[in-house]
């Protein structure tokens, strides 16, 4: 499963003569996004990337035509079907999204990134990948937390993926809650990435898993760990799959016990 995710490259444009502007995918948006579009085929699926940073943790590998987080893409598929309406909180450049609706089937999917850099690369993602009408892009610019308020983004070098969120009374960014958000939809599969917010997060949408009880996949901080355990206790989830990719945190598969 793990070397389906890996794809042959087929097309590969130079940085020089890659130059495409966001209103050529986005009628209503004007930017000018330097970067690659690399096109490779990845479990007989025609996958394309763009890649603005060639350094970048995530677009390193999007640059090889292959997906970040394999092992963690095929956890994710034993869990999810073409049924599955999901949820993906951090979506970043869209990697996950782009597997979900083009390797799993995935028709329904809504995105949250709140961090404007990622946001763009995100939408360039699903334009190339003709994914604009499939997935969800009305929440995007807004951060989920357990309670309303505000925050600036801190992106580390190279790591765009890595950007956190840090509450400030001027912030630039809306942070709200998933059940204020959300209000009534429904989600069989949630994917939680929000660089150790998690636990407010979850509290933050605490109506909408007593309501929904779907799988979750969710990136813990190791600082996190006691507290998502008790999370666990409290809201009759365990752990059914885990891997841990980095030393500061681990990605963790849940399902309702």
């Amino acid at each position: 499963m793990i070397a389906a995710l890996t794809g042959s490259i087929l097309l590969l444009f130079s940085r020089s003569n890659s130059i495409i502007t966001l209103n050529q995918a986005l009628s209503n948006v004007n930017y000018r996004a330097p970067g690659i579009v690399v096109e490779a085929r990845i479990a007989d699926h025609e996958i394309r990337f763009f890649v603005h940073n060639q350094n970048d943790v995530i677009q390193k590998e999007h640059l090889e035509g292959r997906f970040y987080e394999p092992e963690e893409l095929a956890m994710i598929s034993r869990f999810v079907n073409a049924e599955s309406r999901c949820l993906d909180i951090g979506a970043n450049v869209g990697n996950h999204v782009i597997y979900l609706c083009k390797c799993l089937g995935v028709r329904e999917l809504t995105a949250i990134e709140p961090t404007p850099a990622a946001r763009i690369l995100l939408l360039l993602n699903l334009r190339l990948n003709d994914l604009l009408e499939q997935v969800d892009t009305s929440y995007l610019g807004v951060g989920l937390s357990d309670r309303v308020t505000t925050a600036n983004a801190s992106v580390p070098q190279n790591n765009l993926g890595g950007s956190r969120l840090v509450e400030s009374s001027d912030g630039d960014l809306k942070l709200t809650t998933g059940d204020q958000l959300l209000g009534q939809e429904h989600y069989d599969f949630i994917k939680i990435d929000v660089e150790g917010m998690e636990i407010e997060v979850l509290r933050g949408m605490q109506q909408l898993i007593d309501r929904c009880r779907p799988t979750m996949f969710i990136e813990v901080d190791t600082q996190n760990q006691s507290a998502f355990q008790a999370w666990l206790e409290a809201n009759s989830y365990a752990v059914a799959e885990s891997y841990r990719r980095y030393i500061e945190n681990d990605n963790k598969l849940i399902v309702p016990r």
